[in-house]
C-alpha cells in the first residue's frame, strides 16, 4: 500500500515537472516569438529609413546639379555683360576722341574766321568757312547724341552686372519720374509700364504704385524696351491688387 502511494506521489511529481516545464518552454517560445517581431519591425524600419534617405540624397543631388547649371550660366551671363561692358567703354573713349578733334577743329575754324573777318576777305572764303564751321557743329551734336547713347549702355551694363553679382544696391532713375500701368498679367505676376528707355528707365529700378494718393505697393523693372517696361512686384510690398491706370511714380 505505502508503495502505491508513494508510486502515486511520483507519477504526480512527474507530472507536475512537466507541466511546469511545459510552461517556462511555452513563455520562452512567447519571448522568442516577440523577439523575432520587434526585429522584423525594426528590420522595416531602418529599410524605411533607407529609402527615405535615398529618395533625399538623389533629390538632393538633383537641386545641386541644378544649382551648378544656374551658376555656370549666371557666371556666362556675368562674363558676356563685363564683355559688352567694355566694348561700350571703348566705344565712348573712341567718341570723347573723336569729339576733342571735331571740337578743335571748330575752335580752328572759328579762329580763322575772326582772323579773316578782321582781314577783310571775300564774302566766298567767308561762306565756305561758314559752311565748314557748321559742318563741324553738326558733327559735334551727332558725336554728343553718340555719346549718351553709350553713357546710357555702359549704365545698363554696369547695373545689370551687379544684379547678376547680386550686390544689394539702387538703381538711380531721373527724379520726378511718373508713369502709369498700361497692362497687367495676374497669370504671369507682371505689369507693363508707359515708360521705357527714352524716359531713362534702367533695369532693377524701383517704382512706388499709387492710386487715388494711396500706396498699393512697389515694383521693380525687370525689363526696358524703348518706350515701355516690364516690372514685376517687390516682395513684401503687396499692399493691394495691381490695376490698369494705377500712377507710378519715382
Amino acid at each position: 500500500m505505502l508503495l502505491r502511494i508513494s508510486l502515486i506521489f511520483a507519477i504526480l511529481a512527474g507530472i507536475g515537472t512537466i507541466v511546469v516545464t511545459q510552461i517556462k518552454t511555452r513563455e520562452h517560445l512567447k519571448g522568442i516569438i516577440a523577439e523575432r517581431e520587434q526585429h522584423k519591425a525594426e528590420e522595416a524600419k531602418q529599410r524605411t529609413g533607407r529609402q527615405k534617405a535615398e529618395t533625399t540624397l538623389t533629390a538632393t543631388s538633383n537641386t545641386l546639379n541644378q544649382t551648378k547649371a544656374t551658376l555656370a550660366k549666371t557666371e556666362e551671363d556675368l562674363n558676356g555683360a563685363k564683355q559688352q561692358l567694355q566694348v561700350a567703354q571703348e566705344g565712348i573713349a573712341k567718341v570723347r576722341a573723336e569729339l576733342k578733334t571735331a571740337n578743335d577743329a571748330k575752335s580752328a575754324a572759328q579762329q580763322e574766321l575772326a582772323k579773316w573777318e578782321q582781314l577783310g576777305v571775300k564774302p566766298e572764303q567767308v561762306k565756305e568757312t561758314i559752311a565748314n564751321l557748321q559742318k563741324s557743329k553738326d558733327a559735334i551734336a551727332a558725336l554728343e547724341d553718340e555719346k549718351k547713347i553709350l553713357d546710357r549702355r555702359v549704365m545698363e551694363l554696369a547695373n545689370r552686372i551687379k544684379i547678376l553679382i547680386g550686390e544689394n544696391y539702387e538703381v538711380l532713375l531721373p527724379a520726378g519720374t511718373k508713369g502709369s500701368i498700361v497692362a497687367v498679367d495676374p497669370k504671369w505676376n507682371f505689369v507693363v509700364l508707359d515708360l521705357g528707355a527714352n524716359k531713362g528707365m534702367l533695369e532693377g529700378g524701383v517704382l512706388m504704385v499709387h492710386r487715388n494718393s494711396q500706396l498699393v505697393g512697389k515694383v521693380r523693372i525687370n525689363e526696358v524696351q524703348p518706350t515701355r517696361s516690364i516690372a514685376t512686384m517687390v516682395p513684401g510690398w503687396k499692399l493691394g491688387e495691381l490695376e490698369e491706370g494705377d500712377q507710378v511714380l519715382y
